[in-house]
Protein backbone atom coordinates (compact mmCIF):
# COMPACT_ATOMS: atom_id res chain seq x y z
CA UNK A 1 0.00 0.00 0.00
CA UNK A 2 0.97 3.25 -0.94
CA UNK A 3 1.99 6.09 1.67
CA UNK A 4 -1.36 8.21 2.92
CA UNK A 5 -0.69 11.84 2.55
CA UNK A 6 -3.38 13.76 5.55
CA UNK A 7 -2.28 16.77 4.53
CA UNK A 8 -2.45 16.24 0.94
CA UNK A 9 -5.37 17.36 -1.41
CA UNK A 10 -5.89 13.72 -1.89
CA UNK A 11 -6.98 13.04 1.87
CA UNK A 12 -10.66 11.99 1.21
CA UNK A 13 -9.66 9.48 -1.16
CA UNK A 14 -6.60 8.25 1.04
CA UNK A 15 -8.96 7.73 4.10
CA UNK A 16 -11.65 5.55 2.24
CA UNK A 17 -8.43 3.76 1.08
CA UNK A 18 -7.60 3.44 4.46
CA UNK A 19 -11.21 2.46 5.63
CA UNK A 20 -11.18 -0.83 2.96
CA UNK A 21 -7.95 -1.71 4.58
CA UNK A 22 -8.40 -1.51 7.90
CA UNK A 23 -11.86 -2.82 7.77
CA UNK A 24 -10.72 -6.00 5.97
CA UNK A 25 -7.91 -6.36 8.56
CA UNK A 26 -10.45 -6.33 11.13
CA UNK A 27 -12.81 -8.91 9.28
CA UNK A 28 -9.85 -11.19 8.39
CA UNK A 29 -8.95 -10.51 12.94
CA UNK A 30 -12.57 -11.93 13.27
CA UNK A 31 -12.31 -15.03 11.42
CA UNK A 32 -8.96 -15.98 12.97
CA UNK A 33 -10.40 -15.48 16.54
CA UNK A 34 -13.47 -17.39 15.30
CA UNK A 35 -11.34 -20.36 14.52
CA UNK A 36 -8.47 -19.67 17.34
CA UNK A 37 -10.71 -19.42 20.91
CA UNK A 38 -8.84 -17.88 23.55
CA UNK A 39 -6.50 -20.09 26.20
CA UNK A 40 -7.07 -17.81 28.94
CA UNK A 41 -8.73 -14.64 30.74
CA UNK A 42 -5.33 -12.96 30.31
CA UNK A 43 -4.90 -13.54 26.23
CA UNK A 44 -8.50 -12.54 26.18
CA UNK A 45 -8.09 -9.40 28.36
CA UNK A 46 -4.98 -8.68 26.29
CA UNK A 47 -6.35 -8.74 23.08
CA UNK A 48 -9.73 -6.57 24.07
CA UNK A 49 -8.12 -4.20 25.78
CA UNK A 50 -4.76 -3.47 23.25
CA UNK A 51 -5.05 -5.34 20.14
CA UNK A 52 -8.42 -5.01 18.93
CA UNK A 53 -8.54 -1.56 20.11
CA UNK A 54 -5.32 -0.27 18.04
CA UNK A 55 -7.08 -1.58 15.05
CA UNK A 56 -10.38 -0.71 15.38
CA UNK A 57 -9.04 2.67 16.96
CA UNK A 58 -7.15 3.41 13.58
CA UNK A 59 -10.27 2.37 11.49
CA UNK A 60 -12.53 4.99 13.53
CA UNK A 61 -9.67 7.39 13.25
CA UNK A 62 -10.07 7.53 9.48
CA UNK A 63 -14.18 7.51 9.25
CA UNK A 64 -14.02 10.82 11.49
CA UNK A 65 -10.85 12.34 9.47
CA UNK A 66 -13.42 11.50 6.17
CA UNK A 67 -16.52 13.29 7.93
CA UNK A 68 -14.53 16.30 8.95
CA UNK A 69 -12.88 16.61 5.87
CA UNK A 70 -16.09 15.99 3.85
CA UNK A 71 -17.96 18.46 5.43
CA UNK A 72 -15.19 21.43 5.67
CA UNK A 73 -16.23 24.89 4.91
CA UNK A 74 -15.23 25.96 1.35
CA UNK A 75 -14.44 29.60 2.64
CA UNK A 76 -10.84 29.21 4.14
CA UNK A 77 -11.71 32.01 6.44
CA UNK A 78 -13.83 29.86 8.32
CA UNK A 79 -11.94 26.91 8.32
CA UNK A 80 -10.09 27.73 11.73
CA UNK A 81 -13.48 28.19 13.81
CA UNK A 82 -14.81 24.98 12.30
CA UNK A 83 -11.39 22.78 13.31
CA UNK A 84 -12.05 24.37 16.77
CA UNK A 85 -15.36 23.78 16.96
CA UNK A 86 -14.46 19.96 16.27
CA UNK A 87 -11.88 20.13 18.79
CA UNK A 88 -14.18 21.35 21.56
CA UNK A 89 -16.69 18.63 20.85
CA UNK A 90 -13.37 15.95 21.47
CA UNK A 91 -12.74 17.49 24.59
CA UNK A 92 -16.93 16.91 25.52
CA UNK A 93 -15.90 13.46 24.82
CA UNK A 94 -13.02 13.26 26.93
CA UNK A 95 -14.88 14.87 29.28
CA UNK A 96 -17.60 12.32 29.42
CA UNK A 97 -15.62 9.25 29.87
CA UNK A 98 -12.68 10.95 32.54
CA UNK A 99 -12.98 8.10 34.70
CA UNK A 100 -12.68 5.41 32.56
CA UNK A 101 -9.87 7.39 30.08
CA UNK A 102 -7.84 7.93 33.45
CA UNK A 103 -8.09 3.87 34.22
CA UNK A 104 -6.63 3.28 31.26
CA UNK A 105 -3.90 5.55 30.71
CA UNK A 106 -3.22 4.88 34.03
CA UNK A 107 -2.17 1.18 33.13
CA UNK A 108 -4.69 -0.44 36.07
CA UNK A 109 -5.82 -3.54 35.72
CA UNK A 110 -7.89 -4.11 38.97
CA UNK A 111 -11.48 -3.67 36.57
CA UNK A 112 -9.77 -5.25 33.63
CA UNK A 113 -12.16 -8.74 34.33
CA UNK A 114 -14.90 -6.47 34.24
CA UNK A 115 -14.49 -4.17 31.12
CA UNK A 116 -12.28 -6.88 28.75
CA UNK A 117 -13.87 -10.43 28.57
CA UNK A 118 -16.95 -10.85 27.19
CA UNK A 119 -20.46 -11.45 29.17
CA UNK A 120 -19.18 -9.65 32.02
CA UNK A 121 -21.76 -7.28 31.16
CA UNK A 122 -23.83 -5.80 28.96
CA UNK A 123 -23.03 -4.43 26.05
CA UNK A 124 -22.21 -0.62 26.41
CA UNK A 125 -24.76 1.27 25.12
CA UNK A 126 -23.05 4.90 24.47
CA UNK A 127 -24.11 8.03 21.94
CA UNK A 128 -20.85 8.63 21.34
CA UNK A 129 -19.93 5.53 20.27
CA UNK A 130 -19.55 4.56 16.30
CA UNK A 131 -21.53 1.09 15.70
CA UNK A 132 -18.73 -0.78 13.69
CA UNK A 133 -19.95 -4.03 15.60
CA UNK A 134 -22.30 -5.14 18.00
CA UNK A 135 -20.94 -8.90 17.64
CA UNK A 136 -21.26 -10.11 21.72
CA UNK A 137 -18.58 -12.30 20.53
CA UNK A 138 -16.49 -10.07 19.09
CA UNK A 139 -16.65 -7.49 21.83
CA UNK A 140 -16.83 -6.74 24.98
CA UNK A 141 -18.78 -3.51 24.62
CA UNK A 142 -15.34 -1.61 26.52
CA UNK A 143 -12.79 -2.46 23.55
CA UNK A 144 -15.13 0.14 21.26
CA UNK A 145 -14.79 2.65 23.95
CA UNK A 146 -10.88 2.00 23.67
CA UNK A 147 -10.55 1.84 20.55
CA UNK A 148 -12.68 5.70 20.31
CA UNK A 149 -10.20 7.08 23.15
CA UNK A 150 -7.42 6.33 20.99
CA UNK A 151 -9.05 7.51 17.49
CA UNK A 152 -10.09 10.85 19.30
CA UNK A 153 -6.60 11.72 20.89
CA UNK A 154 -5.12 10.97 17.53
CA UNK A 155 -8.03 13.12 16.02
CA UNK A 156 -7.22 15.99 18.09
CA UNK A 157 -3.13 15.88 17.47
CA UNK A 158 -4.72 16.01 13.37
CA UNK A 159 -6.76 18.82 14.14
CA UNK A 160 -4.03 21.16 16.40
CA UNK A 161 -1.61 20.56 13.18
CA UNK A 162 -4.20 21.59 10.81
CA UNK A 163 -4.82 24.48 12.65
CA UNK A 164 -1.13 25.17 13.19
CA UNK A 165 -0.97 24.52 9.39
CA UNK A 166 -3.70 27.44 8.67
CA UNK A 167 -1.41 29.66 11.28
CA UNK A 168 1.79 29.25 10.35
CA UNK A 169 1.34 28.10 6.85
CA UNK A 170 1.87 24.57 5.10
CA UNK A 171 5.61 24.84 5.69
CA UNK A 172 6.60 27.87 7.79
CA UNK A 173 5.49 26.48 11.15
CA UNK A 174 9.46 25.21 12.20
CA UNK A 175 10.21 28.82 10.73
CA UNK A 176 8.10 31.30 12.56
CA UNK A 177 8.13 28.99 15.80
CA UNK A 178 12.16 28.65 16.07
CA UNK A 179 13.28 31.93 13.77
CA UNK A 180 16.89 30.35 13.77
CA UNK A 181 19.00 29.44 10.86
CA UNK A 182 19.58 26.00 9.67
CA UNK A 183 17.26 22.83 9.76
CA UNK A 184 17.22 20.53 12.72
CA UNK A 185 15.91 17.13 12.16
CA UNK A 186 15.22 14.55 14.80
CA UNK A 187 17.31 11.16 14.59
CA UNK A 188 16.21 9.32 17.06
CA UNK A 189 13.16 6.65 16.36
CA UNK A 190 9.64 8.13 16.49
CA UNK A 191 9.11 5.54 19.97
CA UNK A 192 11.86 8.01 21.70
CA UNK A 193 10.37 11.30 21.06
CA UNK A 194 7.18 10.28 22.04
CA UNK A 195 8.99 9.19 25.60
CA UNK A 196 10.94 12.61 25.75
CA UNK A 197 6.98 14.54 24.85
CA UNK A 198 5.28 11.81 27.74
CA UNK A 199 7.75 12.88 29.87
CA UNK A 200 8.01 16.54 29.84
CA UNK A 201 4.82 16.50 30.06
CA UNK A 202 4.01 14.02 33.34
CA UNK A 203 6.79 15.88 34.79
CA UNK A 204 5.11 19.33 34.58
CA UNK A 205 7.12 21.67 33.31
CA UNK A 206 5.58 22.59 30.51
CA UNK A 207 2.27 25.16 31.36
CA UNK A 208 2.69 23.38 34.78
CA UNK A 209 1.32 19.97 33.57
CA UNK A 210 -1.74 22.02 32.09
CA UNK A 211 -0.66 21.26 28.43
CA UNK A 212 -2.54 18.39 26.46
CA UNK A 213 -0.75 15.38 25.83
CA UNK A 214 -1.69 15.76 22.40
CA UNK A 215 -0.87 19.35 21.74
CA UNK A 216 2.77 18.77 23.04
CA UNK A 217 2.77 15.59 20.70
CA UNK A 218 1.80 18.31 17.91
CA UNK A 219 4.64 20.78 19.18
CA UNK A 220 7.36 18.79 18.96
CA UNK A 221 6.11 16.80 15.74
CA UNK A 222 5.73 20.27 13.76
CA UNK A 223 9.36 21.17 15.06
CA UNK A 224 11.30 18.35 14.04
CA UNK A 225 8.74 16.96 11.18
CA UNK A 226 7.98 13.72 12.76
CA UNK A 227 4.61 12.40 12.36
CA UNK A 228 3.20 12.08 16.30
CA UNK A 229 -0.60 11.29 15.83
CA UNK A 230 -0.31 8.26 16.98
CA UNK A 231 1.96 8.79 20.07
CA UNK A 232 -0.76 7.31 22.46
CA UNK A 233 -0.43 4.04 20.70
CA UNK A 234 3.44 4.50 21.48
CA UNK A 235 2.51 5.07 24.88
CA UNK A 236 0.69 2.05 25.33
CA UNK A 237 3.42 -0.04 24.01
CA UNK A 238 6.04 1.72 26.59
CA UNK A 239 3.62 0.85 29.31
CA UNK A 240 3.69 -3.28 28.43
CA UNK A 241 7.60 -3.23 28.40
CA UNK A 242 9.15 -5.92 30.95
CA UNK A 243 12.19 -4.08 32.90
CA UNK A 244 11.83 -1.93 35.74
CA UNK A 245 12.37 0.82 34.53
CA UNK A 246 10.27 1.37 31.26
CA UNK A 247 11.04 4.85 30.05
CA UNK A 248 14.73 3.42 27.88
CA UNK A 249 15.31 6.30 25.95
CA UNK A 250 15.53 8.78 29.77
CA UNK A 251 17.47 6.07 30.78
CA UNK A 252 19.86 6.17 27.92
CA UNK A 253 19.64 10.30 27.85
CA UNK A 254 20.88 10.28 31.62
CA UNK A 255 23.51 7.69 30.97
CA UNK A 256 25.23 9.94 27.72
CA UNK A 257 24.86 12.93 30.01
CA UNK A 258 26.56 11.85 33.08
CA UNK A 259 29.18 10.35 30.72
CA UNK A 260 29.97 13.46 29.23
CA UNK A 261 29.96 15.61 32.18
CA UNK A 262 32.21 13.04 33.44
CA UNK A 263 34.60 13.39 30.26
CA UNK A 264 34.09 17.21 30.69
CA UNK A 265 35.32 17.06 34.04
CA UNK A 266 38.16 14.89 33.27
CA UNK A 267 39.50 17.44 30.39
CA UNK A 268 39.48 20.09 33.48
CA UNK A 269 41.43 18.06 35.72
CA UNK A 270 43.82 17.39 32.99
CA UNK A 271 43.73 21.52 32.55
CA UNK A 272 44.89 22.16 35.64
Amino acid sequence: MSPIDLNGKLIIEDCKTMIGFLKERLTETKSFLSANPFESEAEEIHFFKYQKPTLLGRLIYFYEILHIESQRPIDNGTLDCYYEKRQEELKIFFDRHVAFFQYYRSGSTHMDGFYFLRYKQQMVIDLDMCSFNDDIEFSTGYDNLVAKVIAMEMLYAFLSFRRNCLLYGREGTEINLLKIKGSYEWTGSVVELSELVYALGSSKCINNGNAPITELATLFGAIFGVDLRDCYGMYTDMKKRKNSSRAYFLDKMSKELNKKMERDENKELMRK
